[in-house]
Protein backbone atom coordinates (compact mmCIF):
# COMPACT_ATOMS: atom_id res chain seq x y z
CA UNK A 1 0.00 0.00 0.00
CA UNK A 2 2.52 2.48 0.92
CA UNK A 3 4.16 1.84 -2.27
CA UNK A 4 1.60 3.13 -4.60
CA UNK A 5 1.61 6.64 -2.47
CA UNK A 6 5.45 6.68 -2.89
CA UNK A 7 5.13 6.02 -6.44
CA UNK A 8 2.04 8.96 -6.72
CA UNK A 9 4.52 10.78 -4.68
CA UNK A 10 7.30 10.31 -7.61
CA UNK A 11 4.89 10.47 -10.42
CA UNK A 12 3.83 13.64 -8.64
CA UNK A 13 7.32 15.27 -8.40
CA UNK A 14 8.00 14.49 -12.32
CA UNK A 15 5.07 15.91 -14.09
CA UNK A 16 5.73 18.91 -11.50
CA UNK A 17 9.77 19.04 -12.31
CA UNK A 18 8.19 18.67 -16.24
CA UNK A 19 5.94 21.61 -15.92
CA UNK A 20 2.59 19.50 -16.61
CA UNK A 21 -0.15 21.82 -16.09
CA UNK A 22 -2.78 20.65 -13.09
CA UNK A 23 0.63 20.16 -10.94
CA UNK A 24 2.75 23.32 -12.29
CA UNK A 25 0.45 25.52 -9.51
CA UNK A 26 0.06 23.35 -7.05
CA UNK A 27 2.78 24.20 -4.11
CA UNK A 28 5.90 21.75 -3.34
CA UNK A 29 4.14 21.25 0.17
CA UNK A 30 1.51 19.25 -1.57
CA UNK A 31 3.66 17.16 -3.92
CA UNK A 32 5.73 16.23 -0.48
CA UNK A 33 2.64 15.07 1.14
CA UNK A 34 3.21 11.63 -0.33
CA UNK A 35 6.55 11.34 0.89
CA UNK A 36 5.67 12.34 4.43
CA UNK A 37 2.79 9.56 4.89
CA UNK A 38 5.11 7.07 3.12
CA UNK A 39 7.61 8.29 5.99
CA UNK A 40 4.93 7.88 8.43
CA UNK A 41 3.85 4.53 7.51
CA UNK A 42 7.92 2.82 7.34
CA UNK A 43 9.02 4.43 10.24
CA UNK A 44 5.76 4.91 12.91
CA UNK A 45 3.44 2.38 12.01
CA UNK A 46 5.41 -0.36 10.61
CA UNK A 47 7.41 -0.90 13.97
CA UNK A 48 4.41 -0.33 16.03
CA UNK A 49 1.88 -3.27 14.18
CA UNK A 50 5.17 -5.39 14.45
CA UNK A 51 4.87 -5.87 10.71
CA UNK A 52 8.27 -5.90 10.38
CA UNK A 53 9.29 -8.52 12.60
CA UNK A 54 6.71 -10.82 11.34
CA UNK A 55 8.43 -10.28 8.02
CA UNK A 56 11.98 -11.71 9.45
CA UNK A 57 10.01 -14.09 11.16
CA UNK A 58 8.19 -15.59 7.91
CA UNK A 59 11.49 -15.29 5.92
CA UNK A 60 13.37 -17.35 8.71
CA UNK A 61 10.94 -19.73 8.77
CA UNK A 62 10.83 -20.09 4.74
CA UNK A 63 14.94 -20.10 5.07
CA UNK A 64 14.58 -22.47 7.63
CA UNK A 65 12.47 -25.18 5.23
CA UNK A 66 14.33 -24.38 2.67
CA UNK A 67 17.59 -25.70 4.55
CA UNK A 68 15.81 -28.90 5.37
CA UNK A 69 14.70 -29.74 2.16
CA UNK A 70 18.35 -28.92 0.93
CA UNK A 71 19.55 -31.67 3.58
CA UNK A 72 17.34 -34.26 3.27
CA UNK A 73 18.08 -34.62 -0.60
CA UNK A 74 21.76 -35.07 0.22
Amino acid sequence: MSVYILLAGVIAAILKVAEIDPLTKLSWWWIAIPFVITMIIWEVLTPILGLDKKKEQEQAALDKKKRQARLRGN
